[in-house]
Order: structure tokens, then C-alpha cells, then sequence
């Protein structure tokens, strides 16, 4: 039987959304935070206290850009009663784990989407720290003026990925760029774009923030547009992602791809197993939600695989896994969602 997540239904302000969440889900945001307490030495060179100052900078950039989702994330440490400062430092973990220098670290996310057979299909397997894995959350969002969407991820974190009401679906992955700079932290960005309302109108909001640092963006609809998004702090580019594309943790496009500062053998080796199988997938007709299950259980090239694994002969702490996989529906406005890795663990399923 598919895990359960704790499910959580919000509606109101973001002030208010983020004080529902945070009341509902206390000791999972308790038990992030302690995570990081215990373990940001070893995810960043620096103390978790230090990682609240040098977060400090990037707050007046989100006050003005996306004074909104900071609201959120305010109400989210009112009502986890914790203090502001750290829920929104630990907001910026990507700012802060992962910086070029430390390319040799964890490797990331593995993101799809593809049309066939008129259906749009999605996915990402969300590859982070194992302490994110226990703090898991569905979280339905409704907010005043419409917006309403679905994303899983660590009660603690603002939602980063997700199906709307709208037809959309987004995922992000993580790029190494020395281009970074004070700004938008990506996780707050990555919130503002479920207020879209198409992908023209995702690129357009990604080109308007002043980022802190540079991301993956991968956006469908349900009439089955595919929109990829790089970006640095200062650029951007994108492609259409035509009937079938995949991205991992590298650049791709023209104008960005000289800016790459990745060192990750898994990356390429990721991306280019995606493509061969969606590939194999497509020809052979397999039903789409299936394919992108599949996808994401993959063991090729193991251990720098689509599904990742914590190695227990590998002395660094600094390991990513898949803490979850998630494949969307953006038409039928659902996503399956497996636990950890999607190997050991069935899809369980949520629709808005």
C-alpha cells in the first residue's frame, strides 16, 4: 500500500496559508529545523547560525520582489512558533549547499515531461537531503484570488513544485553558475509561479525577479506546451521542450551552456538515460503515468542513477537521495507521489 502523507486543505491570505501550515505540521517543522541544527556542517562547511546570517542579505530583495510569498513564509514561523529567521534560512538552502565550489557535493534532480496520445505528463524525483524524507507534506493551497495548487515537500520548505487549477505543472532543478549575486532566494521564486496562469506568464515572472542565483525550470500545460527555463542570477534562456524533453543539473541551452560550473558525472549520465528511455517509451506505446513511474524508479549507471540511493560506504555526509517522486497530470489537475525512493515505495495519488 502506497504511504500516506499528512494532507494538508488551506485557504486565505499567505500570511494566513503559511499560519495554517505551520500550526497543522509544528513538529514536522520542529524536526527540519533540528535536522539542519545537526547537520549543516557537513551540507556546507558552516553552522546552521551562520547560514540565518548569510541568508540575512537576500531578505530586503524578496521584501520587494515577492513580498507575498515572504508574508507566507512569516506565517509559517508564527504558527510553528519558530523563530522568522530560520525558516527563512533554511528557504535558502540552495543559496547556501549549493554553491559552485562545492560542484563535488550531492548530486540532484532529474525532471520530464512529454505529450502522447493527448495527454501531458510530468515529473521530477526530488533528490535532497534524507532528513527532508520524514518531514513530507501534501499541501492543497487556495488562495483569494483564485490560485489554488497541490505540491509535496517538507513542511518547513515553501512549495518549490506542483500541479494548479490552472493546468499547469512546474518542476526546478539545480544549476552551478558562478553568476550569483544577492537577490530572490530560488525557493521563494519558485513559489511565486504557482500564482501563473500560463507558461508565458511563468517566463515572464522568472525574467521580472531579481534572482539570487540561477535554476532549472520545467513548466507544461495541459493543452501540451512544454516550457524549459535556465537561468544565472543576471541571464536567462529557455527552449521549447517540443513533445518530450528532460533536464537534470547541467545547462543546456546555447546561451547559457558556457556558464556551466557543474563538475557532476551523473548529471549527463541522468539526463541522457531519461531521454533513452522516454524515448523506448514512447515508441513502445506505454501508458504515460506508467512511463514516468518507471522513469523515475531507474537504476542505470547506479550510483549516480535517476533513483538515488544514500551509500552507506561513502564517509561524506554531504549525500543526496530521492526523498520523493512525483509524477503530474496537469489536465486531470493530480499527481502520484512515492515517498522516498519510488523503487521501494507505490504511488499514492492526490487530485485537486
Amino acid at each position: 500500500m502506497a504511504a500516506q502523507l499528512p494532507y494538508i486543505e488551506v485557504t486565505g491570505t499567505h500570511r494566513e496559508v503559511g499560519r495554517q501550515i505551520g500550526e497543522a505540521e509544528r513538529e514536522l517543522v520542529l524536526r527540519e529545523l533540528d535536522y539542519y541544527e545537526v547537520q549543516f556542517v557537513a551540507l556546507a562547511g558552516f553552522s546552521f547560525a551562520e547560514a540565518v546570517e548569510r541568508a540575512r542579505p537576500n531578505l530586503r530583495p524578496a521584501e520587494e520582489a515577492v513580498p507575498q510569498i515572504v508574508d507566507q513564509l512569516r506565517g509559517l514561523a508564527e504558527g510553528a512558533g519558530v523563530p522568522f529567521e530560520q525558516i527563512f534560512a533554511a528557504n535558502c538552502i540552495e543559496e547556501l549547499t549549493c554553491l559552485p565550489e562545492r560542484t563535488g557535493g550531492p548530486e540532484h534532480c532529474t525532471s520530464f515531461a512529454f505529450t502522447a496520445g493527448g495527454r501531458t505528463v510530468a515529473g521530477h524525483n526530488e533528490d535532497w537531503y534524507p532528513g527532508d524524507i520524514e518531514c513530507l507534506t501534501v499541501r492543497q493551497v487556495t488562495l483569494p484570488d483564485g490560485t489554488s495548487y497541490l505540491s509535496v515537500g517538507p513542511a518547513g520548505n515553501l512549495p518549490i513544485t506542483g500541479v494548479t487549477a490552472c493546468g499547469l505543472c512546474g518542476s526546478a532543478n539545480t544549476l552551478y553558475s558562478w553568476d550569483m549575486g544577492s537577490g530572490v532566494p530560488n525557493n521563494l521564486l519558485l513559489a511565486s509561479l504557482f500564482a501563473c496562469r500560463s507558461l508565458e506568464e511563468v517566463r515572464a515572472r522568472i525574467a521580472a525577479v531579481p534572482r539570487a542565483r540561477g535554476s532549472n525550470h520545467l513548466w507544461a500545460d495541459a493543452a501540451g506546451g512544454i516550457l524549459d527555463i535556465e537561468t544565472t542570477a543576471t541571464r536567462m534562456a529557455w527552449l521549447d521542450g517540443g513533445a518530450c524533453f528532460a533536464h537534470t543539473n547541467h545547462y543546456v541551452t546555447p546561451e547559457l551552456a558556457p556558464q556551466d560550473a557543474t563538475t557532476s558525472e551523473g548529471s549527463y549520465k541522468r539526463r541522457a538515460r531519461a531521454d533513452e528511455l522516454l524515448a523506448a517509451g514512447l515508441e513502445a506505446g506505454e501508458d504515460p503515468v506508467r512511463l514516468g513511474q518507471t522513469l523515475l524508479r531507474d537504476h542505470a549507471n547506479a550510483p549516480l542513477s535517476i533513483c538515488s540511493h544514500w551509500d552507506d560506504d561513502d564517509p561524506d555526509q554531504d549525500q543526496s537521495v530521492t526523498t520523493a517522486s512525483m509524477v503530474w497530470e496537469p489536465a486531470e489537475r493530480r499527481v502520484h507521489v512515492a515517498v522516498g525512493q519510488p523503487c521501494d515505495h507505490p504511488f499514492a495519488t492526490y487530485a485537486l
